[in-house]
């Protein structure tokens, strides 16, 4: 199975993740999303039977820091660290808006 991807598909994810690149980092993203789908499909051609699968590569569990409470300072503390802040609440740059066609 070869799952190949387009420039214009490339281009749509992209615009869709409010990416910008000029055209030479294009191409640089381009090829390095194609080398990780290929990397993907190298993976897939795997002989995996009666191999049980595994949640992760340690038998055993990792260490716990101890869950231990601490007041909370408020939100004051925090807000004032914040580049913008209008009342009790961070100001930051809308990201979602209409749909617009790629470039």
């Amino acid at each position: 199975m070869h799952a190949r991807v387009s420039f214009e598909e490339i281009r749509k994810i992209a615009h869709l993740a409010r990416l910008s690149f000029s055209e030479e980092e294009f191409a640089r993203f381009f090829q390095d999303i194609s080398d990780i789908i290929a990397h993907f499909e190298k993976l897939n051609e795997l002989q995996l039977e009666g191999v049980s699968p595994t949640s992760h590569i340690s038998w055993s569990d990792p260490p716990m820091n101890a869950d231990e409470p601490v007041e909370w300072q408020g939100s004051d503390l925090v807000l004032q660290h914040a580049p913008h802040v209008e009342g009790r609440y961070f100001i930051v740059p809308k990201v979602v808006e209409k749909e617009e066609k790629p470039s």
